[in-house]
């Protein structure tokens, strides 16, 4: 495994609060040289340590809502059907996970017929090797950056909001086909997607400023492969024994402050809430799980985790045949 450096550390934590910083803007912030930071980012993604770098694009505004499907596999899943998934458009996110479930699939729908349709399709070519499954409708998400990359207190966490409170925005084709080119290249040339478009470099520019005013555009950040770096993704799924709204408000506050946190998603259905969390290890998760538990008592039934094993394919934003 290669070891990160605290340059290496800080470099990942910049390009998580804002991946699209120069190398002149990054060696100001950390010091440093113009030439050291473009090595050290340049090593990072060669190794695939950075696997890449996106934009955080609010989907609601976009009336863009989201869902998953947790399978628990009969026997072993043949690895054409995994390939299918992965290469399918209709996909976002593919995962293995060891707990309750092993196998994790993500998609994104505008209207219910639609989900209706991606769900049955997924289903389908999973359908000999279904033991169990479970059905995750998403209500709210918030992205954080990896805090705990730094050794400094906690005391707010800048936050981008995935999902949210349904406030739809009208935006062209144009601009739906721009979010669509940049979905996979947060840190993108304007001139390569002014070419694409058939514009010039200056209005993708200021489109893309646009997009960032009307909050479409949250921010930029990075995506890790957690296996070069020795650490593992879990998601907590928390189903409430208490639904006032304050009382969920406190625990989501409480979430917040933990520097491993990553996601925190509200959910519609089985359970209310999902916490993804970077640990190094499980006795790491375990003791944490103990202390939420210990500081909300009543507010929480139960806890059931999974470990994703490996992330396949997850992009955070449709193609554009699907917007």
């Amino acid at each position: 495994m290669p070891e990160l450096s605290e340059l290496d550390k800080k470099i990942i934590y910049e390009l998580g609060k804002d991946a699209r910083q120069t190398h002149r803007k990054l060696a100001q912030t950390l010091h440093s040289k113009k030439e050291t930071i473009a090595y050290h980012i340049k090593n990072l993604t060669e190794q695939n340590i950075i696997t890449k770098f996106v934009p955080v694009i609010s989907l609601t505004k976009l009336g863009i809502s989201s869902a998953k499907i947790y399978v628990k596999i009969k026997g072993i899943a043949d690895d054409n059907i995994i390939k299918t998934l992965v290469e399918s458009k209709d996909i976002c996110w593919v995962a293995t996970s060891i707990g309750q479930w092993d196998l994790m699939v993500g998609f994104y729908y505008t209207d219910m017929i639609e989900f209706g349709k991606k769900k049955q399709f997924i289903l389908t070519i999973l359908n000999k090797y279904i033991e169990s499954y479970d059905i995750v409708l998403n209500e709210d998400a918030l992205v954080f950056n990896r805090d705990y990359l730094i050794q400094k207190g906690i005391e707010y966490r800048k936050q981008f909001i995935f999902h949210g409170q349904a406030a739809p925005t009208e935006i062209s084709e144009s601009d739906k086909q721009l979010l669509s080119l940049i979905r996979n290249n947060g840190r993108f040339e304007a001139r390569e997607i002014a070419k694409a478009l058939n514009l010039d470099a200056r209005t993708v520019i200021n489109r893309i400023k646009q997009l960032e005013k009307q909050e479409i555009i949250q921010g930029y950040t990075v995506f890790l492969d957690l296996q070069k770096i020795n650490a593992q993704l879990h998601k907590m799924c928390i189903t409430l024994a208490n639904h006032d709204s304050k009382e969920l408000s406190k625990l989501i506050s409480y979430l917040k402050t933990e520097p491993r946190t990553l996601h925190i998603i509200k959910t519609v259905a089985p359970w209310e809430l999902e916490v993804e969390m970077e640990m190094e290890s499980m006795p790491q998760l375990f003791e944490y799980i103990k202390k939420i538990k210990s500081n909300f008592p009543n507010t929480i039934k139960s806890i059931n985790t999974v470990t994703i094993e490996r992330e396949l394919k997850l992009e955070f934003f449709p193609a554009i045949q699907q917007i």
